[in-house]
């Protein structure tokens, strides 16, 4: 009898635990911040936040623990004292044990997690916190086996925080914000971009080798002066035959004084700067600390065969976050889409699909393969199309407008449903 009741006290504290490790796993800042200062203890919500990743630790310690004693202790009773109908099948026995852990163990820990996190650990800190200042020293074991296993594998040190939470926390907050009405949906997308950053790659935002503008390394520095001002760009590669032989970045800067102060005779070699080249699957939030770093604004982006595949400035990274950024010498440029009528619309086939699903939202496979519309026109039919050649994916049919020997330039979808926002007649978009 004494052992049967000690087997019940351990599930129960082990059912207890179990729901204060969900709710370790899935409080939201924001709710607990709100908990906390409705109730007049900020303290205690920099009190969790602190020591929070040591509490699931001891959690999941206790939770295990008395799990396990309780399994043992029900194991190791006369069958009569849990199984009263007597049925003398294992089976059924095993069956029935394990279904009342998946329900107390699993599933009703995980549902109160999701209603009432922050409220199990704003009243049941005080005995979280007591016992996981008991349980340190073998905490302290369990991140040093944590550390060894990390650097066995050939992995960084493991971080005390998650980036993944951290993104899930401010999105919640941005939402709840918009809903609210104390954030405008402009503020909250830029803020979604800015997260994104760290999981989309270079090629998301670059310059693509078709597109460089280019000047070679023999020419003059009056001929190179002519091609920057037609290029526009204050920054250009400097290139000795093809793109993939890139000698350096020539500065208008540079290239200004060297006219000022000499008589012209020295060479475009002698005054450019070293480039700075990075793969392109680096993160655009990667390249941009690079950027900070070593005082850059332009990078070159390379395959893994080390060939030119695009350039990526500063400029394209900040228009990632906040939209197209134009000045007083930017000409007006063609709009990636135009909405011709309810049904059809015009895009550029260098168009991202991406932007192109989030627009319209379509659901156009978004592939490594390929970025772009146009990209994905070619994986479809394997070749590159005629102009007035059609495609039909799923609802929407896709016709060539404009094309060269070598790319698509423009492209026409005709959908059978109306386009998000398609009440003008005739709408333009963001710009290139």
């Amino acid at each position: 009898m004494i052992s049967s009741i000690v087997a019940l006290a351990c599930f129960l504290t082990s059912v207890f635990f179990a729901t204060v490790s969900e709710s370790l796993r899935n409080f939201l800042r924001s709710r607990l911040a709100y908990v906390c200062r409705s109730r007049n203890n900020v303290d205690r919500f920099g009190q969790i936040l602190r020591d929070d990743e040591a509490a699931l630790q001891a959690s999941q310690l206790i939770q295990l623990t008395t799990l396990t004693a309780s399994l043992v202790l029900v194991l190791a009773s006369p069958a009569g004292d849990w199984f009263p109908l007597g049925h003398g099948r294992l089976w059924f026995d095993v069956l029935s044990l394990a279904t009342v852990c998946w329900l107390l163990i699993g599933v009703f820990p995980w549902a109160v997690s999701r209603v009432a996190a922050e409220y199990v650990l704003y009243y049941f800190w005080p005995l979280i916190s007591g016992l996981t200042i008991g349980l340190l020293p073998m905490l302290s074991l369990a991140r040093r086996i944590d550390t060894l296993m990390h650097r066995i594998a050939g992995r960084s040190d493991p971080e005390p925080e998650s980036v993944e939470k951290f993104t899930e926390e401010i999105q919640s907050v941005v939402d709840e914000g918009e809903r609210e009405g104390l954030l405008e949906s402009r503020a909250g997308r830029m803020i979604q971009r800015v997260m994104e950053l760290q999981e989309e790659d270079v090629r998301a935002v670059m310059t693509t080798r078709t597109d460089i503008i280019t000047i070679q390394a023999n020419c003059s520095l009056e001929e190179a002066r002519r091609q920057l001002l037609d290029a526009g760009h204050s920054r250009i590669p400097l290139v000795e035959g093809s793109t993939d032989d890139i000698v350096g970045i020539l500065y208008a800067r540079d290239l200004l004084e060297t006219l000022s102060l000499s008589d012209g005779k020295k060479e475009l070699r002698e005054i450019v700067r070293p480039a700075l080249y990075v793969p392109e699957t680096t993160t655009i939030d990667a390249l941009l600390e690079r950027m900070k770093q070593e005082r850059l604004h332009l990078a070159i982006v390379l395959d893994e065969y080390g060939g030119v595949t695009g350039l990526v400035t500063l400029e394209d990274i900040l228009e990632e976050i906040v939209g197209d950024i134009a000045d007083e010498f930017d000409e007006r440029e063609e709009e990636l889409y135009e909405i011709i009528d309810p049904y059809t619309v015009r895009v550029d086939a260098r168009m991202h699909l991406d932007e192109l699903n989030e627009q319209f939202d379509l659901n156009l496979p978004d592939e490594r393969d390929f970025d772009t519309i146009g990209g994905f026109v070619f994986s479809q039919l394997g070749r590159i199309p005629k102009k007035g050649e059609r495609l039909v994916w799923e609802q929407l049919a896709i016709t060539i407008l404009e094309a060269t020997e070598r790319k698509l330039v423009r492209l026409e979808l005709r959908s059978t449903v109306p386009w998000p926002g398609s009440t003008a007649t005739s709408e333009t978009a963001v710009s290139q």
